[in-house]
């Protein structure tokens, strides 16, 4: 048996405390939102636990991937990065062209027991584009350390996530 590395290490409590962290909002989500209802009337509720998840998510993401870097130095020279936005973007083309049909059928006679199935699909959604932006800031950006690579692109993500967040419905 193989030793495995103290990043595989990071790797694995945090993909554990994401997970706890789904399923303690699954026990808990009357608590939640009798928390959520306390906020200062200015603050939206779900647009607040939004803005959470989008950040837990694409920064857990980033660092998953910085722990990958440190473990093999050689990750981000992968000739895969140079066609890795073309397939991404098609993955997330027929994902969206699935999660149409799952919101026709599955989805929409969802009930609050089963919102953790939401909560799969908007991780997976929010991951995928993570690494979309990942992808192409490293394909056509300026070469640069791999680790300010990971920073910048979840940041960008994040960014571009709560502008679309904030404003964009504001405009509709």
């Amino acid at each position: 048996m193989s030793h495995l590395s103290k990043w595989t290490g990071y790797q694995v409590a945090l993909l554990c405390v994401v997970i706890a962290g789904l399923v303690s909002k699954h026990f808990y989500i009357i608590s939640i939102h009798e928390w959520l209802e306390g906020l200062p009337s200015w603050m939206n509720p779900s647009i607040a636990t939004t803005f959470i998840c989008i950040i837990v998510t694409v920064w857990s993401t980033a660092a998953v991937l910085y722990w990958q870097e440190r473990k093999n130095t050689q990750f981000f020279t992968h000739k895969i990065w140079r066609v890795l936005p073309a397939i991404l973007g098609g993955v997330f083309v027929l994902s969206l062209i699935g999660f149409v049909v799952l919101g026709v059928t599955v989805f929409a006679s969802i009930t609050l027991d089963q919102q953790w199935k939401i909560d799969v699909v908007l991780l997976y959604f929010l991951t995928l584009l993570y690494l979309f932006v990942l992808s192409v800031v490293r394909r056509y950006g300026k070469v640069r350390p791999s680790e300010d690579l990971i920073v910048y692109s979840a940041n960008c993500t994040v960014l571009v996530l709560l502008i679309t967040l904030f404003f964009v419905p504001g405009i509709l």
